[in-house]
C-alpha cells in the first residue's frame, strides 16, 4: 500500500531527526523522540489502518536499516542476541519487538535503555533493563524500580512476581520503607516470597554480612561455614522461609525457583554434581557424597553449638545443594495441577527436601 504523499513527507523530516520513533495505533499517529524534545504527526490512512501502519512501518525500515520492514522480527528469540551498531536504529523502527530485542541485548547501555523506556513503558520492557548493571546503576534505573514496584500489584502470574521481586531485590534501588513493604507482602504472598529466596539469604531483613563461601578451602572447610551460616538467624529465616514457600506453593514457578534457590545456598559442597531427578536418586547421591567426603569437622573452627556437629545436618546440606529443576521435571512434563492438588501429588518426590529443611531447622 502506497503512504499518501503528505504521510510520506512527514516520515522523511522524522526519521531524519529522531533517536527513537513508537506507533500509537489507536490514534494512527507517529511520535519521535529527538535530541531536544519529541514531535508528533497524526496519520492521513487511505486505506485499510493495518495495511497504512505496515506501510508506515516499512518506510521507517527503509530509513533506519536500508531495507523494507524486516519480517524476521517477529521470529527474534529474547536471548538479545543483536549487533551493538543495529540497536540505535532498532529504535527507530516503531515495532515493540524490536525495542523488545534491544532491552534484552547483553550491549544495552543507559542512554538507549532511556530511549527504549520512552518507546515502550512495559514492565516486561522494564525487567529486561533492570537486569543490565550498567542501566540499573545509571539514571535509568531508578525510573524502571519504581515502575516495577508501582505496577507489582497488578501483576497477575507467578513468574513476572518472581522476576520483579528479585529484580527489585538485586538492583539495590529500593530505600529501607519500600523494602519493609515488599517484605510485608511477601509474608502473605508465596510468590513474592519466592522472589526474595531468589535474590538470596541477605535480603530477607535479617542484618548480617552476605555469606561468602571459600570455594577453594576444601570441602571441610566449607561444610563448616556452610553449617554456621545455617544456624544463624540469617540462615534459619532463610530455610524457614523456603519451607513456608514449598508448603504454600501455587503453581510449577514458585516450586520451582524456590528449589533453585535452596540448591544455590547449598551447592559450594556439590558443584557440578549431576542434580538428581526423583527422591530415590537424591538420598542416593546424598549417601554417595556424604560418604566419600567423610567430613570431620575442626570443633575449634565451628560454633558453640553442637548440633553444628551433627552428621544429618551435614547430610541435610548436601541434600539442599542438590535440589533443583530436574527433581520436579518428571512430575510437570506429565502433570499441570495447581494449588492443593499439586501440592498433595509433589509430596512423595519433595520429602526429602522437607526432611532437610526440618532437620536443620529443629536443630537450630
Amino acid at each position: 500500500m502506497q503512504l499518501a504523499d503528505e504521510d510520506t513527507l512527514r516520515l522523511n523530516v522524522l526519521a531524519t531527526t529522531a533517536l527513537a520513533i513508537r506507533i500509537d495505533e489507536k490514534t494512527m499517529s507517529v511520535e519521535a523522540l529527538t535530541e531536544r524534545q519529541t514531535h508528533r504527526i497524526e496519520l492521513k490512512p487511505t486505506g485499510n489502518p493495518d495495511r497504512y501502519l505496515r506501510a508506515v512501518r516499512e518506510s521507517l525500515s527503509v530509513f533506519a536499516l536500508g531495507t523494507r520492514y524486516p519480517v524476521f522480527i517477529r521470529r527474534w528469540t529474547r536471548s538479545g542476541a543483536l549487533e551493538t551498531e543495529r540497536l540505535a536504529r532498532l529504535l527507530r523502527l516503531g515495532e515493540a519487538e524490536a525495542v523488545v530485542a534491544v532491552a534484552a541485548s547483553p550491549n544495552l547501555d543507559d542512554e538507549l535503555a532511556q530511549r527504549a523506556w520512552w518507546c515502550l513503558p512495559t514492565a516486561e520492557v522494564a525487567r529486561l533493563m533492570l537486569s543490565h548493571p550498567d542501566v540499573a546503576t545509571g539514571s535509568t534505573g531508578p525510573k524502571l524500580s519504581q515502575f516495577l514496584l508501582d505496577h507489582l500489584p497488578f501483576e497477575d502470574t507467578s513468574r513476572s512476581i518472581i522476576d520483579t521481586v528479585k529484580l527489585l531485590l538485586c538492583s539495590r534501588l529500593l530505600n529501607d520503607e519500600e523494602a519493609g513493604q515488599l517484605r510485608a507482602r511477601a509474608e502473605n504472598h508465596v510468590a513474592c516470597m519466592v522472589g526474595f529466596l531468589s535474590a538470596g539469604p541477605n535480603y530477607l531483613g535479617v542484618p548480617q554480612a552476605a555469606p561468602r563461601f571459600d570455594t577453594e578451602s576444601g570441602n571441610d572447610a566449607l561444610m563448616e561455614q556452610l553449617l554456621q551460616h545455617a544456624a544463624s538467624r540469617q540462615g534459619e529465616t532463610f530455610l524457614r522461609c523456603a519451607h513456608r514457600a514449598l508448603k504454600k506453593a501455587v503453581d510449577m514457578d514458585t516450586v520451582v525457583d524456590t528449589l533453585k534457590a535452596l540448591g544455590e545456598y547449598g551447592k559450594p559442597l556439590c558443584g557440578e554434581t549431576v542434580l538428581p531427578r526423583s527422591a530415590q536418586d537424591l538420598q542416593q547421591i546424598v549417601e554417595s557424597l556424604t560418604d566419600s567426603s567423610n567430613t570431620t569437622l575442626d570443633p575449634d573452627q565451628v560454633s558453640a553449638d553442637k548440633s553444628a556437629k551433627n552428621p544429618d545436618r551435614q547430610s541435610a546440606l548436601i541434600a539442599l545443594g542438590l535440589c533443583g529443576e530436574p527433581l520436579v521435571a518428571s512430575f510437570f512434563a506429565k502433570s499441570d495441577a495447581v494449588g492443593s492438588l499439586m501440592r498433595r501429588k509433589l509430596k512423595p518426590v519433595l520429602e526429602p527436601v522437607f526432611a532437610a529443611l526440618e532437620t536443620l531447622i529443629e536443630q537450630n
